[in-house]
């Protein structure tokens, strides 16, 4: 049975899961006893997409109004810097921060991911990544769409290694990697 994480939890939580497989909802529940919460949307609204509008509305429906909301930070690093060590921080999700860096090339995509995972590093407060798993679909037939999925897998890999607690969602079922996974060498 899934429990929320203590009040006190300290570390870095990662979570991840194909499209609609629960893993936003599983951070949301897992951080249900922490108090306060802010959370990072990354994702930018779509003018011309009201399917992923839909989507984004459904998210915003499901928090409570005591969170507080930071949304697609045009520097995520500071954000997560300049929030409270008090509170606990909800990033939802890797998809929408590499998105934001498409543009970069490698060595500016190297520096940034260098500096969100020493973001990430604070052993005083409780943070929770979602992230997509992207690498279990098919190939990009484009070069962006290339450049997307591998940026995407190794950032994910790196956090959920630096993680202390990993989860996997798939089709609403929650899956303790750590209770029953092992990081392989």
């Amino acid at each position: 049975m899934i429990t929320p994480i203590a009040k006190n939890y300290k570390g870095l939580i990662s979570i991840s899961g194909p499209t609609r497989s629960g893993k936003s909802k599983l951070a949301e529940f897992l951080l249900k006893e922490q108090d306060p919460i802010t959370y990072i949307a990354t994702s930018k609204p779509r003018p011309n997409d009201p399917e992923w509008q839909k989507r984004i509305d459904i998210h915003r429906k499901r928090r409570p109004d005591s969170w507080s909301l930071i949304e697609h930070p045009k520097d995520i690093c500071k954000a997560i810097e300049s929030i409270k060590r008090n509170q606990s921080i909800l990033i939802d999700s890797l998809g929408g921060l590499v998105e934001h860096h498409l543009i970069e090339d490698d060595d500016q995509w190297n520096h940034f991911q260098i500096r969100f995972l020493n973001s990430l590093s604070e052993d005083n407060i409780c943070i929770v990544v979602v992230s997509e798993e992207v690498g279990w679909g098919i190939v990009p037939a484009t070069p962006i769409g290339h450049l997307f999925r591998e940026r995407h897998i190794t950032l994910s890999s790196l956090v959920t290694r630096q993680s202390k607690r990993r989860w996997l969602a798939v089709n609403g079922t929650a899956i303790d990697l750590d209770e029953i996974g092992y990081v392989i060498p």
